[in-house]
């Protein structure tokens, strides 16, 4: 194994009920214990530079554990062999000045996940106001670096561009989006996102021309948007642990799979349990690791036809674990899922093509 990233899923417990969430939430937390023993055995197994991911549901209900990962490492890092880079996404209501202080210095990568205009109808009423403030004083950190992520969902989506913009005139400098894939997105849904991302475009074009860059992380050059023989990471060089010891390729297979147990995904994709792996690693990573390989675009399917007798296959990438929440199987994907691919990557190809010549003239 060489993990050049690794997520600590310390609990599977939020205090938000987000409209469009595919996690199952449960009040369960990552003890101590099992934060010393997944320090302990993969710390020899990370590369000289590691991401190190502490995820949820809300990992900020467990800041102790958070602290607890971080202290552990550093301990064992006292050599200064390799790097760790922190990093953590959170709905942002249990955010202290004590956590603020402290992510300033181990200078974790902090990511607010935040719906600017929807926010108070797609995650929680009331929060609007309050995350506006709580990114006000998140700026005054110098060693945070600070990027938000909001969720476009048929029912929202009609505010994707106004929304963009909002996090733009709140001062956020690292902006990233996500289209819903666990909610079924219409012929008119997608007609609005396709009116929504011109609209972004033209703003953003704007923007830059005035400013001189682009706040919208997912229309930054590189001009080749084209993301070819896409294939998921999970398990090649990253690794997750859920707060029930299971190993994982990525937390996004814990989030599906977790009391899925018989299902023949689960068994192809779980390296089974903390203790477990750590006695049988030699033989029970390359063979889970075997199945991780196969999820590769050119083996996914619609209800149409296989991706790889798709012409667009070339330029597409999807997480093959979130359609699964639609479709019941890891690397099926709704025909929608095609159409959102197709109208992102007009969008971005339109602004690259004007940014090219506003570079000229």
């Amino acid at each position: 194994m060489k993990l050049s990233a690794f997520s600590f899923i310390v609990t599977d417990d939020c205090n938000f009920n987000c409209s469009y969430c595919f996690q199952n939430k449960e009040p369960k937390y990552m003890a101590p214990s099992t934060i010393e023993k997944t320090v302990t055995f993969f710390y020899p197994y990370f590369q000289e530079k590691t991401d190190i991911v502490f995820f949820g549901g809300e990992p900020l209900l467990t800041f102790d554990s958070v602290k607890h990962a971080v202290s552990l490492l550093l301990e064992m890092n006292k050599d200064k062999k390799k790097t760790f880079v922190f990093s953590l996404s959170t709905n942002g209501s249990p955010v202290t000045r004590e956590m603020l202080d402290y992510f300033n210095r181990h200078r974790f990568d902090l990511q607010l996940s935040f719906d600017a205009l929807t926010q108070d109808t797609a995650r929680r009423a009331g929060s609007l106001d309050l995350m506006r403030e709580l990114i006000r004083r998140i700026l005054t950190y110098p060693d945070i670096e600070f990027s938000t992520n909001s969720v476009a969902a048929p029912g929202t989506v009609s505010s994707f561009s106004e929304s963009m913009r909002y996090l733009v005139d709140a001062g956020v400098k690292n902006i990233d989006y996500s289209l819903s894939h666990t909610t079924p997105w219409d012929p008119a849904a997608l007609e609005t996102l396709e009116s929504e991302m011109e609209r972004l475009t033209d703003f953003l074009l704007t923007y830059y021309r005035e400013i001189g860059v682009i706040p919208v992380t997912g229309f930054r050059p590189p001009g080749d948007v084209q993301k070819k023989n896409f294939m998921c990471f999970g398990g090649s060089d990253r690794l997750a642990v859920s707060p029930d010891e299971d190993v994982w390729g990525c937390y996004a297979f814990h989030d599906y799979l977790k009391h899925k147990e018989e299902s023949e995904d689960f068994l192809n994709y779980s390296f089974g349990k903390l203790d477990d792996f750590i006695q049988n690693h030699e033989t029970r990573y390359p063979e889970v690791l075997e199945n991780y390989s196969n999820l590769r675009q050119r083996r996914f399917f619609t209800d149409e036809q296989f991706c790889f007798l798709c012409e667009e296959k070339d330029n597409c990438s999807v997480c093959p674990v979130r359609p699964a929440y639609i479709t019941g199987l890891i690397g099926r994907l709704p025909t929608w899922i095609c159409d959102l691919n197709k109208i992102e990557k007009k969008a971005k190809m339109r602004f690259i093509k004007k940014i090219n010549k506003a570079e000229r003239l």
